[in-house]
């Protein structure tokens, strides 16, 4: 069994949400050639989604900016795929071997609670483990409910600090984002 494999079969497979609603997405990592599709998605976010992922009401040209640096500075970026137009992504931030993996997500308004951000999850968690981070880090708003229930369903770890909610997903045998072992619950 490889290292990857060890690491990941302590990581449970999240149930998907599944029905005639839910599309099976075509998960795929995004390089330069998607900085487009990238910014379309950003930009087409209401105001109330951009201040929830940017923590600001931000205009179109920093959401450019940030596809670009983005593209240029994650770990990866995994996008979901459905009938060929991009409809949801998770930017993944890694801080060393067995650090921690940071995730921020985006799906667009017309495909929310249809399965997208669970099937990112899953590909996160996935992608986090094969570059030996201990741990999976969301962090969002306390009235972000649907992140709330996403990270319910992976069964993270939830700290509550002033308005925002941090959530650490422990990766097989794992370490906490400060470098305490974790024990399994």
């Amino acid at each position: 069994m490889s290292r990857y494999e060890q690491r990941v079969q302590g990581v449970s497979r999240i149930p998907a949400s599944e029905g005639p609603g839910n599309p099976v997405p075509d998960i795929r990592r995004l390089g330069r050639e998607h900085e487009g599709e990238m910014c379309r998605l950003l930009c087409a976010l209401d105001s109330a989604s951009r201040c929830g992922r940017f923590n600001h009401a931000a205009s179109d040209a920093p959401l450019a900016g940030h596809a670009c640096r983005a593209l240029a500075d994650a770990t990866a970026i995994l996008g979901a795929f459905v009938d060929g137009e991009l409809r949801g992504l998770v930017e993944l931030y890694c801080i060393g071997p067995r650090g921690c993996a940071e995730a921020a997500f985006v799906v667009a308004q017309d495909w929310r609670r249809r399965g997208l951000g669970l099937a990112l999850l899953q590909a996160a968690i996935d992608a986090a483990a094969r570059v030996d981070a201990g741990t999976l880090r969301m962090i969002f708003s306390r009235h972000n409910w649907p992140m709330r229930k996403l990270a319910d369903k992976a069964r993270g770890r939830l700290d509550l600090v002033l308005d925002e909610i941090a959530v650490d997903v422990a990766l097989g045998e794992s370490a906490d984002c400060n470098g305490s072992a974790v024990e399994p619950a």
